[in-house]
């Protein structure tokens, strides 16, 4: 993830579940262009992800603290 991507994970804009697909806060607006196509946009698609460079067990713990998900 680029930076931008990380602190918008990290403040809970948007997560990715256990199918590997993007879930988006639904309170999350922006006038960003960048975050618009990049998160936004793709709400709810797959995306690749390399096996060792995901955490699943902190991805989950991540999740398990959202109540939108």
């Amino acid at each position: 993830m680029s930076k931008t991507h990380h602190a918008a994970f990290d403040r809970e804009l948007f997560t990715i579940d256990q199918e590997y697909r993007i879930r988006v806060n639904p309170s999350f607006k922006t006038q960003s262009d960048v975050l618009q196509r990049t998160i936004i946009d793709h709400a709810g698609e797959r995306i690749s992800i390399p096996d060792d460079s995901l955490k699943t067990q902190y991805v989950a713990q991540h999740n398990a603290a959202l109540e939108w998900v």
